[in-house]
């Protein structure tokens, strides 16, 4: 009877530590998709705000976008997303002609790309790429 009790302690033990590894797994991918999730919304805020400043400053193409650059990536400083100007794309004046500048009404996008880090890069690929871009028209 004895023998009987300690080979079911040894099959609850090893029962319960496959159940944590496996509870711990799925712990830690719920930490890296809400991870993601803020990092696909800092990135969003950036091309917002970038696209923002292009249409405020509209010559900012004569400077090789560097304050639509820096805006974006001034949004993004503080967060745990480390963006640098080039992770920023612009495209200025999407319909118009090759004159200097941009005229009312012309839309500017911004495009912001990052390479995500995750944390369960043994099951996963180690990084996400995660793009967003946004539009505005020039008022």
């Amino acid at each position: 009877m004895m023998k009987r009790f300690r080979s079911a302690r040894g099959q609850s033990l090893l029962e319960f530590s496959l159940i944590l590894m496996v509870m711990f797994f799925i712990g830690v991918a719920a930490l890296d998709l809400g991870r993601v999730f803020f990092a696909t919304i800092v990135i969003t805020n950036a091309s917002r705000e970038g696209a923002r400043y292009l249409t405020l400053h509209p010559d900012d193409s004569t400077t090789t976008f560097s304050g639509t650059k820096a805006a974006a990536v001034a949004e993004a400083q503080g967060s745990m997303v480390d963006l640098t100007a080039s992770n920023v794309t612009t495209t200025y004046c999407l319909l118009a002609d090759a004159l200097p500048g941009c005229d009312k009404g012309f839309p500017v996008e911004v495009t912001v790309n990052y390479d995500f880090q995750l944390s369960t890069s043994i099951f996963f690929p180690s990084t996400l790429p995660l793009s967003r871009s946004t539009r505005m028209l020039v008022p």
